[in-house]
């Protein structure tokens, strides 16, 4: 008998790392050293704040590589989606990498600056708990935008996971096609309102 499939929710505090940098060499450094939580915060507010900063730039380093003027980067950086990814390094190296085989050291000029933030995060129990398959639909009809970012982001992260907890769930009660169904879906093309109809929609089909 698989167990009971706990709601859980996140909320996040925001806060100033102290690292501000104006030119592009200087921001590389600083993502070989910042903490993983503000890279954790600056590639995932957008789906986190349902795509608050503009959809062409969807992430805080490409929309200001683009405010800079450096295009090229800036789509590159774009292109990166968040939620392939479960372990916050890996995408951190990839980051990395993209700027550093781009990066042409002799330009060498000032710019808007950055400002690294960081995510204070709190995860709590939202008090539902699914024992079957039934209490697990009328739990994602009740739950929150942020908990569903939760169960289907932060969790693979905090647990290396490469399969959402939804999804992961579904496939110990024995519900294997519609965990993949909800696994295929495509997070970082929408905001996560239209996530939560089409998940239930894939459970209730």
């Amino acid at each position: 008998m698989s167990k009971p499939f706990i709601f859980k929710s996140e909320f996040w505090i925001v806060s100033y790392t102290g690292i501000k940098v104006d030119t592009l060499s200087d921001f590389i450094h600083a993502l070989k050293e910042i903490e993983p939580a503000s890279l954790f915060y600056h590639f995932y507010t957008n789906i986190f704040n349902y795509h608050y900063l503009p959809t062409f730039y969807p992430n805080s380093f490409s929309y200001w590589l683009y405010k800079n003027n450096y295009m090229l980067l800036a789509e590159k950086i774009a292109a990166i989606d968040p939620t392939d990814y479960y372990d916050i390094e890996l995408l951190r190296k990839e980051i990395i990498s993209i700027l550093e085989k781009n990066y042409d050291e002799k330009i060498k000029r000032k710019l808007i600056p950055f400002y690294f933030r960081s995510a204070i995060r709190e995860v709590i129990k939202t008090g539902y708990v699914a024992n079957n398959f039934e209490e697990f639909i009328e739990g994602i009809k009740v739950s929150s935008i942020n908990s569903l970012f939760y169960h289907l982001v932060t969790s693979k992260i905090e647990k290396k996971s490469p399969i959402n907890e939804y999804s992961k769930w579904l496939i110990e009660i024995g519900e294997k096609e519609k965990a993949e169904k909800i696994e295929k879906l495509d997070i970082y093309s929408g905001t996560l309102y239209k996530i939560k109809v089409k998940i239930l929609s894939i459970l209730e089909e």
